[in-house]
Order: C-alpha cells, then sequence, then structure tokens
C-alpha cells in the first residue's frame, strides 16, 4: 500500500476514528487503527469491542497502490498531532513489508509497527434495506444537548444508560432519565423510510460521541439506519463518516407517565438570573452537609433560592419572577437544577410546581419541544 494524503484532512479523519478507540482495551489489536486504501479513497476504522461502537471515517486520497495495514492508533495520533499544518500539505504512508510502515511528513519519516489488515475485527454491518430517518444535524445536536445530561452511567446496562429515540409519526423524541429526572426533546425528521412508530435505547457514550462529531462542524444532514439490534449513523459532507453501535436491550418506562398532568403554579424566572443565582447557592449545597440541596420558596414576586451547610454557612438570593399560583416551598438537587439551564439557549423558563413532595416540571414559554421533570429533595423537618 502506497497513499498520498492531505495533511488537514487526515488529521480531521484520524480525530474522528480515535473516538472508537478505548484507552485500554482487552484485546491488542483494538489498540490499533486500520487504514484501508482503494480506488480514490482511504477508510479510518477504529472499534471499541467493549463499547460496542465502531467508526468508520471515509475520504479521498491519492491512491497509488491499494490495500490495508493497522498502526497503533494513539502512536499515529501523537505523531500526527506534533506535525505543523502550517508548514507541510501532505504526508504518505507506504509499506512493503506488513510489519513496517514508513510515514514521511515533510522532512520528518517515522517508521511504524503494522499488522495485517485481515486481522482486524471486522464491525457490525447495518443493511441498506433496513429502516432509515433523515435528521437535521443542527436540530438532533439541539436535541441531544438539551436532553443527555440526565443519563446516568453508573449501570450500564439499565435503561439509565442510554437515550431513547421514540419515533411517533412524523416526530422523533428523545428521551434521558437517570431515575431522579428525565429530558425530553422533539422535532419533525425530514424523511423516513419505516413500516411505523419505532423506539430504539443508544448506549449514552455513543451519543456522547457522536455530539462530540457533530460538534466539529458538520452541517446539514444526519442518516440514521437501524436493524433489529444495531443503529448506524451516517455523516456526508465529502467525508463520510459512519457510526456503527449496539442497541441497548433493556425494557424502557412509559416515561410520559412521569410528566405531571397538572401542576398547582408556574414561576416565570430569566434563565441567566436563574443560572447565576443556583450556582452562587450550590457553593454551599455542594458541601458534604449541604446535601446538594437549593431550596426554593416563592410567597410573593420574589423566588428565593437558598441552601445551608452547618460546616460553612448559609447562602440565599432573591430575583424576581412572575408567579401564577400559590405559595411555593420545595427543595431540589442544585446540580440538577444548573443542568437545563446550561443546556437551553432562550432567555426564559417557566417552573411548574406542586407540593413540596411532588415533581418540578422545567419547560420553555417559547418551545413546547422541550420538557424536564426533576424529583424533589425532602425538606428537612
Amino acid at each position: 500500500m502506497k497513499i498520498k494524503l492531505a495533511l488537514k484532512e487526515f488529521t480531521k479523519a484520524l480525530s474522528v476514528a480515535m473516538r472508537a478507540i478505548a484507552a485500554r482495551p482487552t484485546l491488542p489489536i483494538l489498540n490499533y487503527m486500520l487504514i484501508n486504501a482503494e480506488g480514490d479513497r482511504v477508510t479510518l476504522t477504529g472499534y471499541d469491542m467493549e463499547m460496542g461502537m465502531g467508526i468508520r471515517v471515509s475520504f479521498a486520497g491519492e491512491v497509488i497502490d491499494k490495500g490495508s495495514v493497522a498502526v497503533k492508533g494513539r502512536t499515529l495520533s501523537d505523531i500526527i498531532s506534533n506535525v505543523p499544518e502550517d508548514e507541510i500539505e501532505s504526508i504518505e504512508f507506504d509499506f512493503n513489508d506488513i510489519q513496517r510502515v514508513m510515514l514521511t511528513a515533510g522532512r520528518g519519516e517515522f517508521t511504524l509497527v503494522g499488522k495485517p489488515g485481515s486481522e482486524y475485527p471486522k464491525l457490525p454491518e447495518v443493511g441498506e434495506e433496513d429502516e432509515v430517518l433523515t435528521l437535521s444535524v443542527e436540530r438532533f445536536m439541539s436535541d441531544l444537548k438539551r436532553t443527555i445530561y440526565a443519563c446516568s452511567m453508573e449501570m450500564p446496562k439499565n435503561f439509565t444508560s442510554g437515550v431513547l429515540l421514540s419515533l411517533k409519526g412524523e416526530m422523533l423524541q428523545v428521551v434521558a432519565t437517570d431515575g431522579r429526572r428525565l429530558a425530553m426533546s422533539s422535532d419533525k425528521i425530514k424523511s423516513a423510510r419505516t413500516e411505523g412508530d419505532r423506539a430504539v435505547l443508544i448506549p449514552a457514550k455513543t451519543m456522547h460521541e457522536l455530539t462530540r462529531i457533530m460538534g466539529m462542524g458538520w452541517e446539514g444532514d444526519l442518516e440514521l439506519h437501524l436493524s433489529e439490534n444495531l443503529a448506524l449513523f451516517r455523516l456526508s459532507n465529502g467525508m463520510e463518516i459512519e457510526i456503527i453501535t449496539h442497541l441497548l436491550d433493556t425494557p424502557y418506562p412509559d416515561y410520559e407517565k412521569v410528566i405531571p398532568d397538572k401542576t398547582e403554579g408556574t414561576l416565570g424566572i430569566q434563565r441567566e438570573r436563574f443560572l447565576k443565582s443556583l450556582r452562587q447557592v450550590g457553593i454551599m449545597a455542594k458541601q458534604h452537609d449541604g446535601r446538594d440541596m437549593a431550596v426554593l420558596e416563592c410567597n410573593s414576586e420574589n423566588l428565593t433560592i437558598s441552601a445551608k451547610a452547618e460546616s460553612e454557612g448559609k447562602a440565599e438570593i432573591a430575583l424576581p419572577v412572575k408567579r401564577n399560583g400559590e405559595h411555593m416551598k420545595i427543595a431540589f438537587n442544585y446540580q440538577y437544577l444548573l443542568d437545563p439551564l446550561l443546556a437551553i439557549e432562550e432567555d426564559d423558563i417557566n417552573l411548574e410546581y406542586s407540593g413540596s413532595l411532588d415533581p418540578g416540571v422545567l419547560t420553555l414559554p417559547s418551545d413546547d419541544s422541550f420538557t424536564y421533570v426533576i424529583m424533589p429533595v425532602r425538606l428537612p423537618e
């Protein structure tokens, strides 16, 4: 195999494929990155078998001699990250002896230990005949940002460690929960080739990686291919990225039953002011004896947010709100209140409430596609 590649494009492709190479994989071959060259395309493949996720990145290159080889991903990444892009435009890979891969970058030459590409495990495949959804990258990124923080990584085989994608007609609901809070965001899909409504549970780790990759400047559309136990996300913009992942095979609770049918009151709050107040109060709340608890009380046109830690002291902040309903006093985990405020961009939010032991509901007055449900913390006697 002999190939010549644009350094800038290769660097971007490598940074994406590296997201599927674990720090300490159980199989030594999974420390390696597969490089395959054929026709006028070069494909990089990384595979985290334990996580059940593989990434393929295909891009244009000058293929002088076709072939495939696997090289250690971390070593290759470290070398490429130190090649000055302002001085060098292209790099070359060359090998005849499969155990030695020559990498030339300007005046630098590196000899890497290689393995035959045939030794690299094959990624699971999603058939082209399976269900396909077309989504807006921008909107899907927004939906994930609004929800994914509500997942839990503590039990990787539990429903709390996944993001639910629920297709209902033309709407796709993105749902995440850790059992103590639930975030849901929905949006219209662009098109679908499917036999009807369907819900799949994607590992949250995969969705975190997808979010990071989409955040590297991708625009346009995203294809989601679904089979019985696999999902494939495809991005294409000259460079083509495929992220293949196993689905979580665990029942998901009826999340719509968690959302209260009605509440006793609503507070209209300016998001940025609420956010800054919670951060200040959080200084006390996050102390060990503060129990991560922020107490919210409103009996006029001001909302008082307070937290107390016997070892440190007390914090209390009042901010103006628009109240519609009865007196409110309820406590929440302060971080659980912060997370959605950091994930949305709207200026104003609504906090709906009932009793001190009933869940609170955060919504957006300007956008009914987002709902956040948070369970309260029991107030001290």
